[in-house]
């Protein structure tokens, strides 16, 4: 089963990983949502490439986090564009439960 992780430190969003991919379909949709997610942050906010990123194709793990909301700064627009990935995924959990899972952690 593919896992959603949404990393949170108190009530905001600072990264999320992705691992297991298993279904090809349900997989690729969330692989365009968290890719996404990182171009979009990476493009639209101040946060620019201050971000820990990793990446395993092959198994289809992702990790994502950004160390300045970790720390607990406030970005409204990065809150934003993980808040819209989180509802995005949860939407496709609820469609998909058998292939998907999403859960937040504290960071």
């Amino acid at each position: 089963m593919l896992k959603v992780t949404i990393l949170k430190k108190e009530d905001n969003i600072c990264g999320f990983r992705v691992q297991n991919h298993t279904d090809p379909i349900v997989c690729s949709a969330v692989s365009v949502l968290s890719q996404s997610a990182v171009n979009a942050v990476e493009a639209l906010t101040e946060i620019g490439s201050r971000y820990e990123f990793e990446i395993d194709e092959e198994s289809g793990y992702l990790y994502f986090l950004i160390p300045s909301l970790l720390r607990g700064e406030k970005n409204s627009e990065a809150d934003l564009l993980l808040r819209a990935f989180e509802l995005s995924v949860k939407n496709l959990s609820e469609e998909y439960s058998d292939y998907v899972i999403v859960r937040s952690k504290e960071a």
